[in-house]
């Protein structure tokens, strides 16, 4: 019963903080100098028709605005895009009006999740050992360079991290790793470990914490005295018990890893949801954006709330509220 009460209190918050998040991406897409007629290719298309007949073009304009909403007073526009979106009514983007949203979005989106999805595995792989052989080692130089290493990966943007990934294997490195395209697991490298490169720091870090506070505990003590081997000590009651508190950190990291690809996939040409995003708001094609937005959204909030559900179950001692 009590999962009951969290789980519908949860959801209830997750439908208006996207409520929220849609309508404010709405208004400033509706308010952003610029739209769909003028900033696409069917501006230059539709600009003879405009010269010759401006009845039959100020018609056509008409039945665009009047298929999509957009000649209903804003408010009316945003509850039509809300109700729409809830529903998971998505409709036709305007970029490509034969083809539904679902249709567009099944062979993008899997793209950008397996790019996050590897890009927190291999963040976990590399991240926790570094974060163990530092706590091991604290305060000497492998302690150091593993916290420097952390910090520098953290400050370096994914996007950043890619463009140099694309001058050193594009230009320097030509041929060892494809820069663009998508289609082999070859194509996938470059991509994961620009997005990867903040995770690993971030687990790092985490890690290298947790551990030595774990460490310091009565029950590690305990064990020791009992003649519990080091590395036994170390793996089975350090790490085990550490990696609960890391769980609160990966979860997080996955979503807003979802939300690096839309740079890290233009750069590397790579056909996900980055591109299916950064298209549409370039080209105001509000249909795909605010569907894009839910997804973005809807992914962060979902992880976060999987993520609470797991670390309760894993320890106890804490409370859902």
């Amino acid at each position: 019963m009590f999962y009951v009460k969290f789980l519908a209190k949860r959801f209830v918050a997750i439908i208006i903080t996207l409520a929220a998040v849609i309508a404010i991406s709405y208004v400033m897409m509706y308010y952003s100098p610029g739209g769909f007629m003028n900033t696409t290719q069917l501006a230059s298309a539709l600009a003879p028709l405009a010269a010759q007949d401006p009845a039959a073009y100020q018609k056509l304009m008409e039945q665009f605005q009047s298929r999509y909403g957009l000649n209903l007073p804003l408010w009316k526009q945003v509850l039509l895009y809300e109700w729409h979106t809830f529903t998971f009514n998505f409709g036709n983007s305007m970029q490509n009006p034969t083809l539904s949203i679902v249709s567009q979005l099944k062979d993008a989106l899997p793209i950008s999740v397996f790019l996050a999805f590897g890009s927190v595995v291999v963040s976990v792989v590399i991240g926790i050992p570094m974060g163990v052989i530092a706590a091991l080692k604290r305060n000497s130089w492998v302690d150091y360079l593993v916290t420097t290493l952390s910090m520098f990966g953290q400050a370096i943007p994914s996007f950043v991290l890619a463009v140099l990934f694309v001058l050193i294997f594009g230009v320097v490195w030509q041929n060892v790793l494809p820069v663009t395209g998508w289609g082999t697991p070859a194509d996938a490298v470059l991509p994961i470990l620009s997005l990867a490169a903040g995770n690993i720091g971030v687990v790092a870090r985490y890690m290298r914490g947790s551990l030595i506070e774990t460490m310091r505990q009565d029950f590690i003590r305990t064990a020791k005295a009992k003649g519990v081997k080091y590395w036994a000590l170390v793996i089975r009651h350090g790490v085990r018990n550490s990696l609960t508190a890391l769980i609160t950190v990966i979860g997080p990291q996955f979503a807003f890893t979802v939300v690096g690809t839309v740079w890290v996939e233009n750069i590397f040409a790579i056909p996900g949801l980055g591109k299916v995003i950064s298209t549409a708001f370039t080209n105001f094609d509000f249909p795909m954006a605010i569907t894009a937005v839910f997804i973005l959204g809807a992914t962060i909030m979902l992880t976060n709330l999987v993520v609470d559900l797991i670390y309760s179950w894993m320890d106890p001692r804490v409370k859902l509220q």
